[in-house]
């Protein structure tokens, strides 16, 4: 089966307009009518139920644009709603809001973002009508309606001709100073295109090449392609360049050979290129991951410890190995601007990647706001959406870099 057949998942976008519609669910029928009042007031359409199974039935009837979810009900709570939308494919943004402490709000909210629903904010209760209309004015989506086609997987027998076929490249996400908004590098992501112009995730590919015994073969194909279309090769000042790598690649003996031998056919230097290895990364046998992440470092390779600060092991891997590099899980770093108890660990994590001369990298970063706070803590790089997309190569040359008035 060729690589144009995988099958994919395809999003077909109705232009026709949606009004902006908000349902409130919360058996406080006066502070719901309140609400309702408030958003009405700047040309929203409204409507409020105090019964969780009468707002999911209306969810699906009435198609809201926005719903607000009280966590404290009569018969049921707000996890327990939350769920049911995940489970009916919501596109609605999801407005937190309750009477309760501030953490439960914050866990309310990553329940709501992990369970792939569109998260607009929380609100504390009692809060004002200017609160309520900011937290809406914050949605940038268009009020269009995506249906998705459902899809099936990618098979084992797609990723292996896609491999023979040489189908799998990479596009590169910028990396900038955070003190500077000055470009530093880029990240280099596995991509793989399809003859129609669309892409399969790589979250539909990677896992599975691990399973599969594919993940080395995916790995040297992703990074030759990388190598042989570093951007910005001639810049100013030296850029560096960060290749993920699988614990799966770590069992192989000649990855580190054959990385330096390819480095060099490409005539890139090993200290321009960052490996990024994830925290939760296997320890079956650490004595052999200290040994194979011991002979990069010593080939002057660049080690990056990835998305620090979700796994077990972080501090015993931060001790144990020859990282010169930290990049903060984007979890926190999405809600750094609306949530205390992301900016608290953003703030550790920063701290601790200093205080140990680590490099420290904030990925993730989609407002101009999170932006400014990471200058504030004094972190050293960053990258998201808000700073640049991941590209194809040729598109490098039309990125205008990070905007040049954003918050301090």
């Amino acid at each position: 089966m060729s690589t144009s057949t995988a099958n994919m998942e395809v999003a077909v976008v109705d232009k026709t307009e949606i009004p902006r519609r908000l349902l409130v669910l919360d058996d406080e029928n006066d502070v719901a009518a309140t609400i309702c009042m408030m958003a009405a007031a700047a040309d929203y359409d409204t409507a409020h139920i105090d019964d969780a199974d009468i707002f999911l039935e209306k969810v699906i009837s009435w198609t809201p644009t926005y719903v607000a979810v009280d966590l404290r009900l009569a018969d049921r709570d707000g996890i327990e709603v939350i769920r049911k939308l995940a489970e009916m494919e919501c596109k609605a943004a999801v407005i937190i809001m309750s009477g309760l402490g501030g953490r439960i709000l914050e866990s309310s909210a990553r329940a709501v973002s992990e369970n792939g629903l569109r998260l607009l904010g929380t609100l504390s209760k009692p809060f004002s009508r200017a609160q309520l209309l900011e937290l809406l004015a914050t949605d940038t989506h268009e009020t269009h309606s995506i249906r998705r086609s459902p899809t099936p997987p990618v098979s084992h027998e797609q990723i292996s001709d896609a491999l023979k076929a040489s189908a799998f490249i990479a596009h590169f996400q910028p990396k900038i100073s955070c003190l500077t908004g000055e470009l530093v590098g880029f990240e280099c992501l596995a991509r793989w295109p399809q003859q129609n112009g669309t892409m399969v995730p790589p979250d539909q590919f990677i896992g599975l090449a691990e399973q599969t015994g594919l993940i080395d073969m995916l790995t040297r194909q992703v990074y030759d392609y990388a190598l042989a279309n570093l951007p910005l090769r001639n810049h100013a000042s030296p850029l560096k360049y960060a290749l993920n790598l699988s614990p799966i690649n770590l069992k192989d003996t000649n990855f580190p050979h054959w990385l330096r031998n390819k480095c060099r056919e490409h005539s890139v230097k090993p200290s321009q290129i960052i490996l990024e290895v994830t925290e939760t990364a296997s320890m079956d046998n650490p004595l052999a991951l200290l040994e194979h992440l011991t002979q990069f470092r010593i080939h002057g390779f660049q080690l990056s410890i990835d998305d620090f600060g979700v796994g077990y092991s972080s501090l015993v891997q931060l001790a144990r190995l020859p990282f010169s590099e930290l990049k903060v899980d984007q979890m926190f770093v999405k809600t750094l601007s609306r949530s205390q108890e992301s900016r608290k660990i953003v703030t550790a994590v920063v701290g601790l990647g200093k205080s140990m001369g680590l490099n420290v990298v904030a990925e993730g970063v989609e407002e101009a706001s999170a932006l400014g706070l990471l200058r504030e803590l004094e972190c050293d790089e960053a990258q998201g959406y808000f700073i640049g997309r991941p590209m194809a190569p040729v598109a490098i040359k039309d990125w205008n870099g990070v905007p040049q008035k954003w918050t301090c």
